[in-house]
């Protein structure tokens, strides 16, 4: 049974994303950058990427819920 996506599931992902990394520069926090970006390459912080994974379903089971009425 194949997973139906919609457009809210993406606009979350690419949000959660999008403010992670924002404050992760803006305070210079490794752990909230994704993507650590270095002058010889970059990186993938995986505790980053586990922490947006986990937000994304914690926001997701909170809209399911308000939709359905509890």
């Amino acid at each position: 049974m194949p997973i139906k996506i919609k457009k809210k599931d993406y606009l979350i992902a690419i949000s959660v994303l999008i403010i992670y990394t924002g404050i992760g520069y803006l305070f210079n926090i490794d752990v909230l950058k994704i993507f650590i970006i270095k002058t010889d390459g970059f990186s993938i912080s995986i505790l980053g990427v586990v922490i947006c994974i986990l937000t994304i379903i914690v926001i997701e089971k909170i809209c399911r819920k308000k939709s359905s009425g509890y």
